[in-house]
């Protein structure tokens, strides 16, 4: 049940997204600046865009790095509005509503979906659910190391002795 939560936070981030491109592909937004920075953004969403719903199609999976993609996902949402924090609010006092304020995650609405999202997936039942079996449950520091780099069930010793 904890992945459906989590997954329903992943669509409206992938609706916000969608709603944020249709809006820059149509060229309305002016607070940008020069176009190299709209391409940029558009780039960003688009691949962003696309890592959200690989981790849609890939939560229900038992495969810890299914996990890893949605930790990643939720991160990285989070550093790129860490990052977009000055633009969003240097626009909004320079040039009061624009087409972009409407498609433009706040930062309150950003850490309301991200933070249930790492903790949904930080949940010991979620976490049974990615561990592949006859394996033991790794420690909580594990997965979140397991979350940046290296893997959590190196290949070497998830082997099944059938003697």
């Amino acid at each position: 049940a904890a992945l459906y939560v989590a997954e329903v936070f992943l669509f409206i981030i992938i609706a916000v997204y969608f709603a944020k491109l249709a809006v820059l592909s149509m060229g309305i937004v002016s607070d940008y600046g020069d176009h190299v920075a709209s391409v940029v953004t558009y780039v960003v969403d688009v691949i962003m865009l696309i890592a959200t719903v690989d981790a849609v199609l890939g939560i229900s999976s038992r495969k810890p790095s299914s996990w890893r993609k949605v930790m990643r996902g939720a991160i990285l949402l989070f550093v790129f509005l860490v990052m977009g924090v000055p633009a969003v609010i240097g626009s909004i006092a320079g040039t009061g509503m624009s087409a972009s304020a409407l498609v433009t995650f706040s930062p309150v609405v950003v850490a309301v979906m991200c933070i249930p999202i790492l903790g949904i997936m930080m949940t010991r039942t979620v976490r049974d659910h990615y561990v592949p079996p006859l394996q033991e449950m790794p420690g909580t520091g594990r997965w979140i190391a397991f979350a940046f780099f290296g893997q959590l069930f190196p290949a070497g010793r998830y082997e099944i002795d059938y003697s």
